[in-house]
């Protein structure tokens, strides 16, 4: 027969603290699972997929593009480094004062693209320098639509020889998304309603809650490059409008 009394005083310790390190993980485990118990009660099986129904619902908002991103483009070649950054720099330079003085803050103005690289020529299976290509980009954000045929063409028309890109969206669409999201969960509250009353359904409560976002991608338009041959109009940029989408899912318990 087992008898502590007669251990060792260092194997009294060890045991002794063997056996609270049991008690409390015996206590703790059982304290889990009265929660996990509780749980399983208060939600009344909600995790079984068979005792809840979920209803969707979509919000759409219509919005008129308020703001333009231009992605302008200035391409320097040149037989040496100094001379065609110098060259790009006098180009890149009018480019940034003409936006400022059309009202096109410093914020909007952003370098996204400064790559200087070498230019090679190859002959017979051989390769010789002849000289250096300097890309740099500007990606600038139009806030008033009406400027964004003269920011283009200015823009061309004081160095720049590319238009890469030219993208609308909303500024803003927080509120305009609470608006669809609105519209949405009134959706599928309207049709949690009428299944029930078809169905005979007993909704509970609601337990379940999720939704998506989506919209029309930006406008793009394709590149444009600075030719010769004279001035050309500056470009009619239609805004048109795109829908602000949200979905919504909500999930009822089955009484």
């Amino acid at each position: 027969m087992f008898d502590y009394n007669k251990l060792p005083k260092l194997e009294q310790k060890v045991v002794f603290v063997t056996f609270v390190l049991l008690a409390l993980f015996l206590i703790f485990a059982g304290f889990n699972q009265l929660i996990n118990a509780w749980n399983s009660y208060r939600n009344a099986g909600a995790t079984n997929i068979y005792q809840t129904v979920s209803f969707t619902g979509e919000g759409k908002v219509k919005a008129a593009p308020d703001t333009a991103r231009v992605d302008i483009g200035l391409t320097t070649e040149g037989k040496d480094t100094i001379t065609v950054q110098n060259e790009n720099s006098s180009k890149m330079n009018a480019v940034i004062k003409f936006l400022k003085e059309r009202g096109i803050g410093e914020a909007d103005i952003k370098t996204s693209n400064y790559s200087l690289s070498p230019k090679y020529e190859y002959n017979k299976g051989k390769s010789s320098l002849v000289g250096y290509v300097l890309n740099q980009n500007l990606t600038v954000t139009v806030r008033n639509l009406d400027k964004i045929g003269e920011i283009l063409d200015g823009a061309v028309s004081s160095g720049a020889n590319r238009i890469d890109s030219v993208s609308l969206f909303v500024d803003k669409p927080e509120e305009l998304k609470n608006k669809a999201r609105e519209e949405a969960v009134k959706q599928a509250k309207e049709k949690a309603v009428m299944t029930s009353k078809i169905a005979g359904l007993r909704l509970g409560r609601l337990v379940g809650f999720s939704e998506g976002f989506s919209g029309e991608p930006p406008v793009f338009f394709e590149t444009m490059t600075a030719k010769g041959g004279g001035a050309a109009p500056a470009p009619q940029i239609e805004p048109g409008t795109q829908d602000i989408k949200v979905n919504v899912t909500l999930t009822y318990l089955l009484k």
